[in-house]
């Protein structure tokens, strides 16, 4: 078989403006700003409870933000007065992304970051048994695409807690 050789062209582009660039500003189209209204929240899922909620208070803190955590046994209405708040960081059960319309009001109105975490670090937090293994399966299968889904920005949890911190407060800047 005979190696065929192709020639690279480069491609250049004149720009008549130099100094033209893009401004976005509050009130433009939802869809050129990250997170729907500027309301200053930010919406925070991870598998892992006890990294979602110490993330959250730092990010809270470091930011001058309320803190504010939704339980489990928390509904929809609670979900909904938080969301139409401003300027706060809240630690959302797992639960609280498997509704499309939770997913979808909350991406309205902040931004949300879904804290990655892999296998092996949700087994390292448990006690390494084989129902541990299951549930850890189980539990990625089940909330993970929901995470995906409703995240504006992903965080790797294999990063020490103050990388962490710093991915999470780069990616509110966006």
């Amino acid at each position: 078989m005979a190696k065929e050789f192709i020639e690279m062209t480069d491609i250049e582009y004149v720009v008549e403006e130099r100094d033209k660039k893009s401004v976005y500003v509050p009130g433009m189209a939802k869809d050129m700003i990250i997170g729907g209204r500027d309301s200053g929240n930010v919406f925070i899922f991870c598998l892992n409870d006890d990294l979602r909620k110490s993330t959250a208070i730092k990010v809270a803190r470091n930011l001058g933000r309320e803190f504010v955590v939704v339980s489990r046994s928390d509904g929809n209405p609670v979900l909904e007065k938080i969301a139409a708040g401003d300027d706060q960081i809240v630690s959302l059960p797992r639960g609280a992304a498997k509704s499309e319309k939770v997913r979808e009001m909350l991406k309205s109105n902040g931004k949300v970051i879904f804290i990655m975490c892999d296998f092996m670090s949700l087994l390292a937090a448990s006690d390494g048994s084989e129902d541990a293994r299951e549930q850890i399966s189980l539990m990625l299968n089940r909330f993970e695409p929901s995470f995906m889904e409703a995240a504006h920005h992903i965080v790797r949890s294999d990063q020490s807690e103050e990388e962490i911190l710093q991915d999470v407060l780069e990616k509110i800047a966006i």
